[in-house]
């Protein structure tokens, strides 16, 4: 090897796999009948008027629902603990409205 040729790092494109927990899936409801559904949205790409509809045509057709709209102001992928502590407490299903 000469001294002036260039050293190189090669670095291996497979990388890690990394280990992922898996959690279950919620469990379902057998009706949405006086249940409270949370239709969730994101501003982007209309989703706020397609999830107020679907909000209230939940809300028109299945006995005793109640439907929350809720329009979230920060991205899809953003945590919002006080949100979802709501749900948790409040609600029995989340319809979560997402456009890009």
């Amino acid at each position: 090897m000469m001294e002036d040729e260039p050293i190189y790092t090669v670095l291996d494109p497979a990388g890690e796999q990394q280990e992922v927990p898996t959690v279950s899936l919620a469990a379902r409801l057998e009706s949405l009948e006086g249940s409270t559904v949370y239709c969730i949205s994101q501003f982007i790409g209309g989703a706020d008027s397609f999830m107020k509809k679907v909000a209230d045509a939940l809300a028109k057709r299945v006995a005793g629902v109640k439907t929350v709209f809720v329009h979230k102001a920060t991205a899809f992928m953003a945590d919002d603990p006080a949100l979802w502590d709501e749900i948790a407490h409040k609600g029995h299903a989340v319809i979560y409205g997402c456009a890009a």
